[in-house]
């Protein structure tokens, strides 16, 4: 029987991250990090690469927030052939982080051209892990139903730029706001979004 797969640096060093955030804040509210392994971006910007129409990201996409979802249940409509993939090496980033956490794990890709404003994505029963690849953008989180809540009312402002991952908990939403230039996400649904 062959061996399972198994992530080597620095995905494995990104995997105990995310873990030790979610199991920081999960009850507490939203957290931001900065992967210590200085090879865990350039490692997550190859995996984005390896899926990317050849063409680029923008050209894959006629709307801003285009995913390149991967496969499974859980799969967004619309977005990509049922034959898309996110990539081996990232459905076994997502497998491993679902191993960990005891939570089935979903992962996608999003790209938002300049000018762009992404749709509002609730957490719902589900948590969020959003790593910025490329680009920059203003994010906002709040608790689910209390979208007008500015900072100070229940929401946090916050920029991310390439290398941050945000943690969104349970019944949290975020908006991706003030695009200025194209931005590469990757997206880690972490349960179900009921």
């Amino acid at each position: 029987m062959p061996e399972p797969q198994r992530l080597e640096e620095p995905l494995d060093s990104f995997v105990r991250e995310i873990a030790l955030c979610v199991a920081t804040n999960g009850d507490k509210g939203p957290a931001l990090f900065w992967p210590e392994n200085s090879d865990t971006l350039p490692e997550l910007q190859r995996l984005a690469r390896s899926v990317c129409p050849p063409d680029g990201w923008p050209a894959a996409v006629g709307n801003p927030g285009f995913r390149a979802a991967g496969t499974g249940p859980a799969r967004v409509k619309g977005l990509l052939p049922q034959s898309a993939t996110i990539g081996p090496k990232a459905e076994l980033l997502a497998a491993t982080i679902g191993d960990v956490l005891g939570l089935p794990v979903r992962a996608s890709y999003r790209f938002l051209p300049s000018a762009a404003i992404g749709a509002r994505q609730a957490s719902g029963a589900a948590e969020y892990v959003v790593t910025v690849l490329n680009g920059a953008c203003r994010c906002r989180v709040t608790r689910d139903g209390n979208a007008s809540a500015g900072p100070g009312r229940g929401a946090v402002d916050l920029r991310l730029r390439g290398g941050g991952t945000l943690f969104v908990p349970r019944n949290h939403a975020y908006d991706l706001l003030d695009v200025h230039t194209p931005t590469v996400l990757m997206e880690l649904v972490l349960g179900d979004p009921g």
